[in-house]
């Protein structure tokens, strides 16, 4: 019995010290998550706050840039240059994607990940000035593949699309027929061409 006890005993100390030893673990492993936290954090702000100036006009506007970290939720405060927080419902609609612009930029450079990335409707909400910003400052570095989808005209002019074409690989008009959608590849130059084509033959 007494044999068997000292066995127990043992195998209870052992078991204790293998608690004390993954608490102590646990705690280390804790203290290196938020430390790549607050590492995270610091670049990301760094990086939507380099992204806004690039593509904002009012270049004193949005002063810094402040990421909120608790447990695992992340809140983004927009600073002027008192350091008071700007709300966001009150920033135009442009302001408004050109701050959502930004951050898809950051969220993308921070992860490391090469993804293509796919933006319906783009330059819909700016003006002329963004709109430039935005064709040789975002669309160019945000990823390897990037895929526009705009309707021709209304939310890219042909000006616009000017300034793209250095950057093209592929061009393609989108047909719709009978609830049915079907590809048309093109070359790059001449995608307002072929498009003024057919819009002029479904005018008449």
């Amino acid at each position: 019995m007494r044999v068997e006890y000292e066995k127990e005993f043992n195998l209870i100390e052992t078991d204790k010290k293998k608690y004390d030893v993954t608490v102590k673990l646990l705690e280390k492993i804790n203290q290196l998550i938020i430390k790549i936290k607050q590492e995270k954090k610091y670049s990301l702000q760094k990086s939507i706050s380099l992204g806004l100036k690039k593509l904002m006009h009012k270049k004193d506007f949005i002063a810094n840039v402040r990421v909120n970290i608790v447990d695992d939720v992340m809140d983004i405060d927009l600073l002027d240059k008192n350091n008071n927080i700007i709300d966001k419902d009150s920033l135009s609609k442009g302001e408004q994607q050109l701050y959502a612009t930004a951050l898809l930029k950051a969220l993308v450079d921070e992860s490391g990940i090469r993804f293509p990335v796919f933006i319906d409707s783009p330059l819909q909400k700016f003006d002329k000035y963004h709109s430039k910003n935005i064709i040789q400052e975002f669309y160019p570095s945000i990823s390897e593949q990037v895929v526009l989808f705009p309707l021709l005209e209304k939310e890219l002019s042909e000006n616009e699309y000017e300034l793209l074409k250095p950057n093209l690989n592929k061009a393609f008009l989108i047909h719709n027929e009978e609830g049915a959608s079907s590809l048309r590849s093109l070359p790059v130059g001449k995608l307002f061409s072929e498009f003024k084509k057919e819009k002029d033959v479904y005018a008449y």
